[in-house]
């Protein structure tokens, strides 16, 4: 079969998806033919255009969409535009998973939760003609019914998973990974996963809910070998180069002697330096330094409130304002460079509860800040939340980003103050931008300030300053 996977890069996240490398690797290993519609590169008034372009030149008998939450909106406007019921559209992803009465409604199949097992099945069985409305971990459409799956139990042994076909992605060296900002002269990172299942039930995270179909399926948490992860890197290194490594779990350490022993074997087969994203309460001395000796470079550590009650109790966050802290002393101690997660427009959040947020960060100084404004995702208990005390509307559409507006029902002067403290925060470490927002500018003075400040010092770190001022002498 032609294989077709699109993905619905909205927000042109900058890596590679590994999702669609390890199902484009369960195609290959049976012989499908695959490619892919990759939005990253694509204008966006080309879209559809380039959608249906593609649907010609390789005519695919299956469509593979893998689809975040706030992707989803582009994906029912892309499959409403482009006529493509003369072939099987499957689709999965996080959004999929929590939402699949949505999704069924444009597919003709649906994968729910972990898609390697499942996406085998369904393809052998299309491609032997076979039955496929019984499929675990599915639902699947036949006309106006739709047969309704129990879960597949969870891939015990994910090191049996096969490698990832990176080659789906055309130039694996096109794409400017988040994480190469991190390694100076980086041409190549690769993106790869350590383990799967986070351990933690945060109230705004799909996380939880999706452990929940899980129950009674199979241990959650569940991790490679050090000798698989050091067998996967390597082979992505031989075939593309590397220079960084990012590892996309929610929780890299763990228990310390597999931490020693990653280490031992990593810095012996691969040597490259790696970001990770990591708990405050798991950046203990000892991890950290073993990490540091395994060649961490970045770590970005979660705070999300500053105020205790919101992190603790709403958010079910449950460390505090030391711990907090300590991560970030600790993670300097040993050389490593810091990223801050914050999160604002919480329900029952004040003025006062984002300044906690500032001085939180001001005492931690980590060397970067994101601030997105809070959205209820399907299946989390925050959503329950705000939709009973009547402070969002169910129906409202998923924003392709996190950063524009809040969507709760708050008042629109809410709204634009919640703007100017994203830039507050994004930019803590600024005395210029404190004054301002104490000062009370409006938002599009912020958004103006921040998109100077950003090309002030892309222009710095690419050298091109030094060079504007060299011939600014050279005039003079």
């Amino acid at each position: 079969m032609n294989i077709l996977f699109v993905y619905p890069n909205v927000t042109r996240a900058v890596s590679p998806q590994l999702g669609i490398c390890m199902l484009a690797a369960v195609a290959h290993q049976q012989g499908h033919r695959c490619d892919l519609y990759d939005l990253t590169t694509i204008p966006r008034r080309k879209w559809v255009s380039a959608f249906r372009a593609k649907l010609e030149s390789f005519d695919p008998d299956l469509l593979a969409v893998s689809c975040r939450s706030n992707e989803w909106s582009f994906v029912e406007e892309l499959f409403h535009s482009v006529n493509v019921d003369n072939r099987l559209k499957v689709f999965g992803g996080a959004h999929v998973t929590v939402a699949p009465e949505e999704a069924i409604r444009i597919a003709d199949v649906v994968v729910i939760g972990e898609g390697e097992d499942t996406f085998a099945e369904l393809l052998e069985r299309v491609a032997g003609g076979d039955d496929t409305t019984n499929i675990s971990g599915c639902w699947v459409k036949r006309g106006d019914r739709i047969f309704k799956n129990e879960m597949r139990n969870l891939i015990s042994d994910i090191d049996k998973l096969p490698f990832p076909y990176w080659k789906i992605f055309d130039d694996i060296h096109s794409y400017d990974s988040y994480a190469k900002r991190h390694f100076e002269g980086a041409k190549v990172v690769g993106t790869f996963e350590n383990s799967r299942g986070c351990p933690y039930a945060c109230s705004y995270c799909t996380n939880d809910y999706v452990r929940t179909l899980y129950k009674g399926k199979g241990k959650w948490r569940r991790e490679k070998s050090p000798e698989r992860i050091v067998q996967e890197v390597r082979l992505f290194r031989d075939e593309y180069g590397l220079d960084g490594v990012y590892w996309i779990d929610e929780v890299l350490l763990t228990g310390t002697s597999r931490l020693e022993e990653f280490r031992d074997l990593y810095v012996s087969e691969i040597g490259v330096p790696f970001c990770f994203m990591e708990r405050p309460e798991n950046m203990t001395d000892r991890k950290v330094e073993i990490i540091k000796q395994a060649g961490a470079k970045m770590v970005a550590v979660g705070i999300e409130s500053g105020d205790e009650n919101i992190r603790n109790n709403l958010l079910n966050r449950r460390h505090s304002q030391k711990t907090v802290i300590s991560a970030f002393q600790t993670a300097k101690k040993y050389g490593i460079s810091t990223h801050a997660f914050t999160m604002i427009g919480f329900p029952g959040e004040t003025k006062d509860s984002i300044l906690e947020t500032y001085e939180l960060l001001k005492k931690a100084q980590p060397e970067t800040v994101q601030t997105t404004i809070f959205y209820p995702l399907k299946g989390t208990k925050l959503l329950e939340e705000v939709v009973s005390k009547e402070l969002f509307d169910p129906n409202t559409p998923m924003p392709n980003n996190y950063y524009d507006v809040s969507h709760l029902n708050f008042t629109e002067s809410k709204k634009r103050e919640l703007l100017r403290d994203q830039y507050l925060l994004s930019f803590y470490n600024s005395k210029l931008m404190n004054f301002f927002v104490r000062a009370n500018f409006s938002h599009t003075f912020f958004r103006i300030f921040a998109l100077s400040f950003r090309v002030c010092r892309a222009l710095r770190k690419w050298g091109f300053l030094p060079t504007i001022r060299a011939i600014r002498r050279r005039i003079a």
